[in-house]
C-alpha cells in the first residue's frame, strides 16, 4: 500500500517520522564534524605541533581525520536528508530546529570521544613573571606539603608560590650584601634552613626559617665551609627529629630546631692509628640527616697534600660519635653529594682521573664493617647522567636521580650519546642494574611521583610514570603530553609535586619562568 494522499496532493506523514530522524542524524555528524575541527586544531601547543620538541597530542590525528569525513558524509547526508523530509514538511523551522538538536545530542559522545582519543594531556596552569632584578638566580626550592607552596630560593631571597593558582606569596629578603648559598634538602616540621655568605667568603650565617609564614625564626652565625664550585651548598645543612645540622669550617654543629639554641658541636679528627700527625686537619664536606643519624663526609689533610676521607655517624640528638668507615678514595674529592640519607648513598667524584667515580651505597650507617656497594658512573652499558650539562641551583643542587624501592632511579646515556635518553634503575643491594627504559629523547628532570614511583619529563614534553622494581609505564605508553613548555624550560630544571599536576622550577627565572605548573 502507498502513502494515503490527502486533499492537497502532500503525503500523509505516516513516514515523516523516520525521515525527521534521519535529519536528526544528519546533524550528529555536522555537530561531530565541527566539534571535532574545533577540538583538534585547538589543541595544538603554541599553534603548532608535530616536531621531536613540540609533539601533538595523542589523538590529534585520528581527530583531525575523522572531523575530515564527518565532514562530507554529515554534508552529503544532510542534503539527502532533507531532500527526503522537506517534502513532507515544507519550510525552513522544522528542519533547522531538527538540524540544531542533533547539533547538541553530538556535543556530549563527541567529548568523551576526542578525550578517550586524545588520552591524559597536562595544560599549563600558571606561571609566575620573570626574576626582578634580572641579575638574580634561582638557587634551589622547597615543597611545603603534598599541594600546598613551593618555596624557590632566589640569590637575594626566598619566594612562595601557591602552588594551585601560582599566587606569591611571602617573601624573604637575604640579608644586605649576602647571596643564598646553601639550604637544606628539605623542611621538617614547617622549619627550612637556609645559610649566606658575602661575595666570595664562607656560608657563615644560617636560619631557621617557618616556610608557612616566611618569618626568621632564629639565627646563627659560624666559621662556615666556602661551597665548591661544583658541589654547591648542599649537604652543608640538614635536619630531622627536632636538630638542625649544619656544617662549619672544621666541625659540626647541631642546633634545636625551632629555636636554634646550640645542642652539641662535634670538631672531626682523623681515625687513631691511620698515621696522621697533629698537623693534620679534618673538615666536613657534605651530609645526610635521617632516622635520628647524621652522616657527615670528612675530608683530613691540605689542598695540596691529600691525607684520608671517612664516614662520621653521629647521633642527631646529642652529637655521639656513633662509627666511622673510610671511604675508598685516595685523591681530594671534586664532587660529594649525598643523593639519600636513608639508606645513605653517596655520589663521589676524584681529582684523581683514575680515582673513584660513582655512586655508593650504604645499608646500614651503623655497621662499620660492610663494604659499600658501588655504581660506577660509566660502565659498559651506559653513562649516568646524574646532573644537567649546566649544573644550577648552586644552594641545593637537584640531580636527575631518585632513591626508591631499593633502587637507585637514575637519567643514563647510551655510548657514545651526548645526551640521556634512558632511565636505568640499580639495585642498592648489590650494584646490578635492574632495568632500563629508552625513552627516545632527552631527560630533562626526574622526580618521586609516590610510593615507588618516579616521574620522567622528557625533553619532547612528555611526562612518564615509572614503577621503580620494573620500571612499567603506568598510564600512557609514550608518556603524557605536556603542552606549551616550548622555550619555557632552563637547564636541569626541578619537578615538584604538587596535588594532581606538577610545578617546574627554573634556576634562570630571567629567560624562563621562574616557576611555573602543569596540571590535567
Amino acid at each position: 500500500m502507498g502513502e494515503t494522499m490527502t486533499e492537497d496532493g502532500r503525503p500523509s506523514g505516516t513516514r515523516t517520522p523516520g525521515k525527521a530522524a534521519l535529519v536528526v542524524g544528519a546533524g550528529v555528524l555536522i555537530g561531530l564534524a565541527v566539534e571535532f575541527h574545533w577540538l583538534g586544531w585547538t589543541s595544538f601547543p603554541g599553534n603548532s605541533c608535530g616536531s621531536r620538541y613540540r609533539p601533538c597530542p595523542e589523538g590529534t590525528t585520528p581527530t583531525l581525520v575523522l572531523a575530515f569525513v564527518l565532514t562530507f558524509v554529515g554534508f552529503f547526508g544532510l542534503t539527502a536528508a532533507l531532500a527526503a523530509f522537506t517534502p513532507a514538511r515544507p519550510g525552513k523551522a522544522v528542519p533547522g530546529a531538527l538540524v540544531a538538536a542533533g547539533v547538541l545530542i553530538a556535543l556530549w559522545p563527541g567529548w568523551q570521544a576526542y578525550l578517550w582519543m586524545r588520552g591524559p594531556v597536562l595544560d599549563r596552569a600558571w606561571e609566575s613573571g620573570p626574576d626582578r632584578p634580572a641579575s638574580v638566580r634561582g638557587v634551589g626550592a622547597w615543597a611545603v606539603g603534598e599541594d600546598g607552596t613551593v618555596v624557590r630560593a632566589r640569590t637575594d631571597a626566598l619566594v612562595a608560590y601557591d602552588s594551585g593558582s601560582g599566587d606569591r606569596g611571602w617573601v624573604l629578603r637575604a640579608p644586605v650584601r649576602e647571596s643564598v648559598c646553601a639550604m637544606s634538602e628539605r623542611t621538617v616540621d614547617g622549619i627550612g634552613l637556609v645559610a649566606f655568605a658575602r661575595d666570595e667568603k664562607p656560608c657563615g650565617t644560617v636560619w631557621g626559617v617557618d616556610v608557612r609564614s616566611g618569618r626568621k625564626v632564629w639565627e646563627r652565625n659560624i666559621a662556615g665551609v666556602t661551597a665548591g664550585h661544583f658541589r654547591g651548598g648542599g649537604g652543608l645543612l640538614s635536619a630531622d627529629a627536632g636538630v638542625a645540622v649544619a656544617l662549619a669550617e672544621r666541625s659540626v654543629h647541631g642546633y634545636g630546631l625551632t629555636d636554634g639554641t646550640v645542642r652539641w658541636t662535634v670538631e672531626p679528627v682523623p681515625a687513631a692509628g691511620n698515621g696522621a700527625g697533629d698537623d693534620v686537619v679534618c673538615e666536613p664536606v657534605t651530609a645526610g640527616t635521617a632516622g635520628g643519624v647524621t652522616t657527615v663526609v670528612v675530608t683530613c689533610g691540605d689542598h695540596l697534600d691529600f691525607h684520608s676521607a671517612h664516614l662520621l655517624a653521629l647521633d642527631t640528638a646529642t652529637g655521639e660519635e656513633l662509627s666511622r668507615r673510610e671511604l675508598p678514595i685516595e685523591s681530594r674529592p671534586s664532587s660529594a653529594a649525598v643523593l639519600s640519607a636513608e639508606p645513605f648513598t653517596l655520589l663521589v667524584q676524584e681529582e684523581d682521573e683514575r680515582g673513584l667515580a660513582a655512586v655508593l651505597s650504604y645499608g646500614d650507617p651503623g655497621d662499620p664493617g660492610r663494604e659499600p656497594v658501588t655504581i660506577p658512573l660509566t660502565a659498559d652499558e651506559e653513562d649516568l647522567a646524574l646532573t644537567a650539562a649546566e649544573p644550577d641551583f648552586a644552594a641545593r643542587p637537584v640531580f636527575r636521580a631518585v632513591v626508591t624501592g631499593g633502587n637507585l632511579i637514575v637519567a643514563a646515556a647510551k655510548p657514545g650519546a651526548d645526551r640521556p635518553e634512558r632511565v636505568a634503575a640499580y639495585a642498592l643491594e648489590d650494584g646490578r642494574r635492574r632495568w632500563h627504559a629508552d625513552l627516545g629523547t632527552a631527560v630533562v628532570a626526574l622526580a618521586p611521583a609516590g610510593r615507588d614511583r618516579v616521574a620522567v619529563l622528557g625533553e619532547s614534553q612528555r611526562l612518564w610514570t615509572l614503577t621503580a622494581g620494573d620500571g612499567n609505564r603506568v598510564g600512557e605508553e609514550d608518556g603524557t603530553t605536556v603542552r606549551d613548555l616550548a622555550f619555557r624550560l632552563g637547564h636541569g630544571p626541578q619537578l615538584v609535586r604538587a596535588g594532581d599536576g606538577w610545578v617546574i622550577v627554573n634556576a634562570d627565572g630571567g629567560t624562563y619562568p621562574p616557576a611555573l605548573a602543569v596540571s590535567p
